[in-house]
């Protein structure tokens, strides 16, 4: 009878003597568009990302993509990308 009044506190206290962790996400994006009378389109894009979880980690992920586009007579000629990714982690 003893052992299971014991058995039995030791479960309530292990229960309680859990900690609330917390974690946090920051996002953000922005887009810019440019263009030159219709024949010339340039697009930029950036995403950044920053999380911390509950142990104190922070992990940073961001991206930029740039397009540059040429119309003549109302088609596309020539497209080029740019993209370029970064991450990176503290702990």
């Amino acid at each position: 009878m003893n052992k299971l009044i014991f058995v039995s506190f030791a479960a309530a206290s292990a229960m309680f003597a859990q900690t609330v962790s917390q974690s946090t996400q920051t996002d953000s994006s922005s887009t810019t568009v440019i263009q030159d009378n219709g024949k010339k389109v340039a697009t930029e894009s950036a995403t950044a990302t920053s999380t911390t979880d509950a142990n104190g980690v922070t992990t940073n992920d961001s991206s930029k993509t740039a397009t540059k586009t040429k119309k003549k007579h109302g088609k596309v000629v020539s497209k080029k990308t740019a993209t370029e990714d970064a991450s990176s982690t503290t702990r």
